[in-house]
């Protein structure tokens, strides 16, 4: 009996044991509802602890996506559309003002009003083109041909034939029929700019023969070619600045 008794004395809560499991007993007033109700009726001093566990996670990921989405948003509305005339001028930053000039002039014939609707760029330079081993610019012209952001390139006989060489001209034939390129026959050349008998062996035009592109003082008249570049659709503006250019 004394070995009983002393077994439950070791069992024996104290006073603070006690007084901690009568409070953890006591019903829970904020059980049976929502967490923002509970937030809400939560003393001042408890709101900030009580957010951190239960909602300051989920509100960092709803913040962060809506701040994606908004990125995203007012990019795509306030992008440029993407030019129905992209022409390249390498090695030709000299010339960027009146090749600006010539892409307004061809807009107004045509009746473009978006004025991005042109775009006019000098931007790639190369170098080292004579034997085909393209620098600087190289890589940046292979990506803007293959995302489509270049239609038309302008360039020296042998910078030209060189992007040739890349395969990043599309001859005319594969862009206009053969009669209109009978028409204009006297202007159509191969990759060195050398005159071409045959139309389904021209490469591109040359540029001297062209009468609008000689009457816009301060451009080269000597030695330019013009080739199309990776047009596989949408050839209506290319074929007409091949007729605005006016060659004879």
């Amino acid at each position: 009996m004394t070995d009983n008794k002393q077994r439950s004395e070791d069992f024996a809560l104290s006073d603070e044991q006690k007084a901690a499991v009568a409070e953890l007993a006591e019903t829970n007033v904020y059980t049976k509802q929502s967490k923002f109700k509970t937030f809400r009726e939560l003393p001042m001093g408890k709101k900030w602890s009580y957010f951190k566990e239960n909602f300051l996670t989920y509100t960092i990921v709803v913040v962060l996506v809506v701040g994606i989405a908004t990125v995203f948003g007012v990019s795509y509305l306030t992008k440029a559309p993407d030019p129905v005339l992209a022409f390249e001028g390498i090695n030709m930053s000299d010339y960027s003002d009146q090749l600006d000039s010539l892409g307004a002039d061809f807009a107004k014939s045509e009746g473009i009003k978006d004025s991005r609707l042109v775009s006019m760029d000098t931007s790639v330079s190369l170098t080292g083109t004579a034997s085909g081993s393209g620098q600087d610019g190289s890589t940046k012209l292979l990506a803007m041909v293959s995302a489509g952001q270049v239609n038309v390139i302008a360039a020296d006989a042998k910078t030209f034939a060189a992007v040739n060489r890349r395969d990043e001209i599309t001859k005319p034939s594969e862009v206009m029929d053969a009669a209109a390129l009978e028409r204009i026959k006297d202007s159509l050349v191969d990759a060195k700019g050398k005159p071409v008998s045959d139309v389904n062996k021209a490469v591109g035009f040359d540029l001297s023969k062209s009468a609008t592109w000689t009457s816009m003082k301060g451009l080269p008249d000597k030695d330019v070619i013009l080739g199309f570049s990776n047009i596989t659709k949408d050839k209506d503006v290319p074929i007409k600045f091949i007729n605005y250019l006016r060659f004879e």
